[in-house]
């Protein structure tokens, strides 16, 4: 399996990035991209040695927020005080740590936590000022501010814009900064452009390759950390589902190893069950943690977690195998699954295995809904339903590792 690691982390902190702005109604704030087109121009003029680092930390700036029942920018645009809301306070530094697990990473994580500290001391979470503050954070600010200031529908122009940037000098960021960051605005076109929804993707794409990507090591299993990284995002958006991903990773991979798969196909088996749930971040909270019975419109709605899955791990251009394998973990062995319809040897053998492992995960864990299973009556219940659910060669392989399975895994 030839992978190029530098290429499939750029491109799938991209990914997270566009997916963190999907919200439950379908829509896409488009935020990151935003922040990021803005930051990146900015950084060309006022920090080009540094520009990469900005751009991606700019994409990932507020991956911390998914611990808050809304979007970051409610909170924002409503200008809640941070103080008053521990998880806003502190989403900067969830979201560094987060990033600083990625190899290679640890100066995008340093932008991350400083990039809501304010050039006169009134920002957080650590209250610095003025040179304390990394310029490149600085960026981000601005980059931010001005996306928000822009949801304004009131605001129409560069007049609006100058405005308001203009009492931000010495406030938000310094002087020097805030003019050097009006004037590029003024001089090109980059503010039509990222206002403009049907051109901001286009714009996204041109100003990602133009910025280029950042190197990561090809020596360890980055693609592996930052996999494990993303799924602890996608857990946390919902509550009763944390270390769902990674247990589900596992399972899937102890059951691999009893089948004497590839060493390539272990690989994509267990990255796959990291990403399976990926979807589940365009799907309300209120919908995936709903006690009780689904309506057949709201399941409807569930099912299209697949879908998204599938499209976002598709924009990853070594993700293609992933891609199907993670997206198609709702499918059935007897043809009756989702999004697809596929059976049988249709379905890849990576597949069929995270739809065990999902499976015995979901029962032996406490959900709204119900109580945890035993392991035994888990098993028990994946074994009826091998032959139309599951695969009976892999229930075969998988139901011996489950029941052995050491308390420290489950």
């Amino acid at each position: 399996m030839e992978i190029n690691t530098t290429r499939t982390i750029n491109e799938l902190v991209s990914a997270i990035a566009y997916v963190l702005d999907v919200m439950s109604e379908g829509t896409n704030l488009y935020h990151s991209w935003r922040v990021g087109i803005f930051s990146s121009e900015f950084a060309k003029v006022i920090l080009p040695e540094e520009r990469k680092n900005v751009f991606y930390a700019s994409l990932l700036h507020d991956i911390g927020y998914l611990a808050l029942p809304e979007h970051i920018t409610h909170y924002l645009f409503t200008h809640e005080d941070p103080v008053k809301n521990p998880i806003i306070l502190s989403h900067t530094i969830i979201g560094a740590e987060l990033t600083s697990q990625i190899p290679n990473l640890s100066t995008i994580a340093k932008l991350i936590l400083n990039h809501h500290e304010w050039y006169n001391g009134r920002g957080y979470p650590l209250g610095r000022q003025r040179n304390e503050i990394p310029m490149g954070a600085q960026i981000i600010l601005l980059g931010d501010q001005l996306d928000l200031f822009l949801r304004d529908e009131s605001v129409h122009g560069i007049k609006e814009v100058e405005k308001e940037m203009s009492a931000w000098a010495n406030e938000r960021a310094s002087a020097e900064l805030v003019n050097t960051a009006l004037d590029i605005l003024k001089n090109g076109d980059i503010l039509n452009e990222v206002i403009d929804k049907d051109r901001v993707a286009d714009v996204f794409k041109k100003v990602r390759t133009e910025t280029g990507q950042i190197d990561i090591p090809a020596s360890v299993d980055a693609v592996g950390i930052a996999c494990e990284v993303f799924s602890q995002l996608i857990d946390t958006k919902h509550p009763s589902m944390i270390g769902h991903s990674k247990r589900v990773s596992v399972y899937a991979m102890l059951i691999a190893l009893a089948m004497n798969l590839s060493h390539d196909d272990i690989t994509k088996t267990k990255w796959a069950a990291l990403l399976h749930d990926v979807g589940k971040l365009g799907i309300a909270r209120s919908l995936i943690n709903k006690p009780g019975k689904l309506t057949p419109e709201e399941f409807e709605t569930i099912k299209l977690h697949a879908v998204y899955t599938r499209e976002l791990l598709e924009t990853i251009t070594d993700f293609k195998d992933v891609s199907l394998i993670a997206s198609s973990d709702h499918e059935r062995f007897d043809g009756k699954g989702y999004p697809l319809g596929l059976k049988g040897d249709q379905i890849p053998i990576g597949t069929k295995i995270i739809s065990i492992a999902d499976a015995f995960d979901a029962m032996t864990s406490t959900r709204t809904y119900r109580k945890a299973l035993s392991k035994e009556v888990a098993c028990e219940e994946i074994e009826k339903c091998s032959g139309t659910q599951f695969d009976p060669a892999v229930v075969k392989e998988a139901v011996p590792v489950l029941r052995n399975l050491s308390v420290s895994l489950m």
